[in-house]
C-alpha cells in the first residue's frame, strides 16, 4: 500500500471540524444575546406593569377623599389638577385626557387620569323592602354608586411603558 498519498487529510479533516465547532458556537453566542434581550424586554414590562398598577390602586384613595372630603389632602404632592376633587364630584362623564395624579423616581414615572363615569342608585336597601317601593329611584334609600375610569400609564427604562386600565366603583360609607 502506497502511503505518499494520504498526507495532510488529518489537517483537512481538523479544519473542517474546527469550522464546524466555530460556527456551533457562534450560533450559540448569538442565541443567547437574542435570549438575554428578550429576558430584558420582559423584566421591564412587568416593573412598568407595576408601576402602573400600582398608580390605579394609589388612585383609589385618591377618589374616596377627593369624594368624600371634597380636597385632596395628603395626595397635594401627585395630584396635578387643582380642580380633580370637583372634577370627580360632578354628574356629568368629563373624558378628558389630562394627568390628573403623577409621581416618579429617577427615569421612570407613572401618570394617571382619572375620569368619572355615571351614577347607579341603589335597589332593593332595606329602607325601601319595608316601604313597600322596591325599584330604582323610589323609596327613601339615598344610596348609590359611583363609577370612576382610571387609565394608568407606567414609564420606565429606554422609553418603554405599560398601561392598566381600570373601572372603580366607589359606594358611600
Amino acid at each position: 500500500m502506497n502511503k505518499s498519498n494520504d498526507k495532510g487529510y488529518i489537517l483537512i479533516t481538523v479544519l473542517l471540524l474546527l469550522l464546524v465547532l466555530t460556527i456551533v458556537g457562534m450560533s450559540a453566542i448569538n442565541s443567547s444575546t437574542v435570549e438575554n434581550m428578550l429576558s430584558g424586554n420582559i423584566r421591564l414590562r412587568e416593573t412598568n406593569f407595576s408601576r402602573a398598577d400600582a398608580g390605579v390602586e394609589l388612585c383609589s384613595a385618591v377618589i374616596e377623599r377627593a369624594v368624600t372630603n371634597q380636597d385632596v389632602q395628603g395626595f397635594a404632592n401627585i395630584v396635578d389638577d387643582p380642580n380633580l376633587p370637583s372634577e370627580l364630584r360632578s354628574l356629568s362623564f368629563d373624558p378628558d385626557a389630562n394627568t390628573d395624579v403623577s409621581f416618579s423616581s429617577d427615569d421612570q414615572s407613572v401618570d394617571v387620569d382619572i375620569d368619572k363615569m355615571y351614577v347607579k342608585w341603589m335597589g332593593g336597601s332595606s329602607v325601601e323592602f319595608a316601604s313597600g317601593t322596591e325599584g330604582v329611584g323610589k323609596g327613601a334609600s339615598s344610596g348609590f354608586y359611583s363609577y370612576y375610569r382610571i387609565n394608568a400609564t407606567g414609564t420606565g427604562l429606554a422609553s418603554s411603558e405599560a398601561q392598566v386600565g381600570s373601572i372603580y366603583r366607589y359606594v358611600p360609607k
